[in-house]
């Protein structure tokens, strides 16, 4: 699994996998990391709560700072077979949901990428991994 930033090819269009994993419950940052193995070759930003939301005098020092609730995974489609054996390998463990799709990006010369919309949504139950496809700019919600 790579590390977790943000890639930098500058000018260039294409679709990646856009795909967003919400935990049953917030995860420590190397048991979040453990369940992402499923899905290898993919950038991983993993989303945790702030420790100081509002501004104010801070009330959770960072060691005390809830686990990581959700991630997201960017990256090139290599093996649609492989995603679907990942997907499927977080939804019986310790994915609540799991959003994917195939998305259009165009990432400018700054380096900035500017995600497309997606066009449609498809809800599929969690053990219907097998009904992903792997179309542009659709976007499939197991739960």
């Amino acid at each position: 699994m790579t590390a977790p930033t943000s890639r930098t090819d500058k000018g260039t269009r294409g679709f990646d996998i856009d795909l967003h994993v919400t935990f049953t419950r917030p995860l420590p940052e190397a048991q979040a990391r453990a369940a992402l193995l499923a899905l290898p070759g993919f950038t991983v930003d993993l989303y945790r709560p702030h420790p100081n939301p509002t501004g104010q005098t801070p009330t959770q020092t960072p060691e005390e700072v809830p686990g990581v609730p959700s991630a997201r995974l960017t990256g090139p489609l290599s093996d649609p077979d492989a995603v679907r054996a990942g997907l499927a390998a977080l939804l019986g463990g310790d994915a609540r949901y799991v959003e994917v799709g195939l998305r259009g990006f165009l990432r400018s010369a700054q380096g900035q990428t500017e995600w497309m919309p997606w066009r449609r949504n498809v809800v599929l139950p969690r053990a219907d991994v097998a009904r992903v496809t792997f179309e542009e700019s659709i976007r499939f919600v197991l739960e």
